[in-house]
């Protein structure tokens, strides 16, 4: 006998609006489609702001690295100060300095070193201790929505974001084969992961889309096979844009000779660099001089920050903003060394910025921003 009914939420990392309209991806499985404005940030921003509903400045996540050599874990990585950038950034070196220092510090949510030179990890602190999808994982304080599923006495279910999607999803059939579940929550990365390394469009790229869609088709028929009613909800946290330029203005920036941790401290993500000033009053304006000479991007104001939800009181985040224009990335940067061909991270207003929400259920509301996507997981709890 057919099980009721069964809600099938599908995170895509990285499957942007624009993206979407330009394949007409899965328009015949999914034809209930929405742009979703998303938010100033990486996955690290997005990602909480989905689980609980909250904005960056009341969930607390941003990016990974702050400025804090008070309660920075990473003291003993002035021992490795020494090694060139191109030998310590080696991304096999990091992997495996990155699970030890994991492994020693007891951290449960992503983690990864990346590209940040050894010489400045002891000024910095690492955001994402926690994992958020289990409870206490939130800075904030916020409930991620599975307790809320929890509660509703539905029987529901979550991939684990540690694996691959293959094995995500042959777990998720499995579990429709039996019909177990109400509730589903299924987590993919492999879309991000192919378009950073080829950009948007070639054969690569369309092959990792075919594989998507087949997944897609494959949980639909084995969910219909199993249940009456079958509702598929496919959504993701920001899109993707090829990269046509690289900035060298971490390089530039190094020529002003001013000293890390004692003039000032920064984070140079791939697209956003944050800076913070604990010494002399004199520097900020030298820097901002600076970056206004700079034509690769833009100094956030207060405003900017204000309308991102991303102005934290304590300025935790940086003092002051810059962020690249869509298709430039920092090269090299505390994320990356070289080109990489796709990325994420702009203004939300950039073409290439906004998440898609795309649906075969068109009887919840319709959410038009990344954070709303959580009251229609928690409005499927309770219908």
């Amino acid at each position: 006998m057919k099980k009721p009914r069964v809600d099938i939420f599908v995170f895509a990392d990285a499957l942007g609006w624009a993206l979407v309209e330009r394949r007409k991806f899965l328009a015949e499985l999914l034809p209930h489609r929405a742009k979703c404005d998303t938010l100033l940030g990486y996955s690290c921003t997005c990602d909480p702001s989905i689980l609980t509903g909250a904005t960056p400045a009341k969930h607390g996540h941003f990016s990974f690295f702050v400025f804090d050599p008070k309660n920075s874990p990473f003291k003993a990585a002035r021992w490795l100060g020494w090694l060139p950038d191109l030998i310590a950034a080696h991304h096999r070196v990091r992997n495996q300095v990155s699970k030890w220092w994991q492994k020693k510090l007891g951290y449960t949510g992503y983690f990864q070193l990346y590209s940040v030179p050894f010489r400045y990890l002891p000024w910095l602190d690492y955001t994402e201790k926690h994992d958020l999808y289990e409870p206490g994982g939130i800075i904030g304080g916020q409930e991620a929505i599975f307790a809320e599923w929890e509660r509703s006495e539905k029987t529901w279910s979550r991939s684990d974001w540690r694996q691959d999607d293959q094995t995500n999803v042959e777990r998720l059939l499995a579990e429709l084969k039996k019909g177990e579940g109400e509730l589903s929550y299924l987590f993919t990365s492999k879309l991000d992961a192919t378009m950073h390394a080829h950009g948007t469009s070639g054969p690569e790229v369309d092959s990792a889309f075919e594989r998507f869609a087949n997944w897609m088709h494959e949980i639909d028929r084995e969910a219909r096979a199993n249940y009456d009613e079958v509702r598929i909800h496919l959504f993701s946290d920001h899109g993707m844009a090829d990269t046509t330029a690289n900035s060298r203005m971490l390089r530039d920036f190094e020529s002003l000779k001013l000293r890390y941790g004692h003039d000032y401290a920064a984070a140079w993500d791939s697209t956003m660099v944050r800076f913070w000033f604990p010494g002399d009053a004199a520097v900020r304006p030298r820097v901002e001089a600076w970056l206004r000479d700079r034509p690769e991007g833009r100094i956030l104001t207060d405003d900017d920050l204000k309308a991102n939800d991303c102005l934290f009181p304590d300025r935790r985040y940086g003092e002051l903003w810059y962020v690249l224009k869509q298709g430039t990335i920092f090269a090299p940067s505390f994320m990356n060394q070289r080109h990489v061909p796709g990325m994420h991270g702009y203004e939300p207003q950039e073409s290439e910025s906004a998440a898609c929400w795309l649906t075969n259920h068109d009887n919840y509301h319709k959410p038009t921003r990344i954070e709303k996507i959580h009251d229609v997981m928690q409005e499927a709890a309770h219908s």
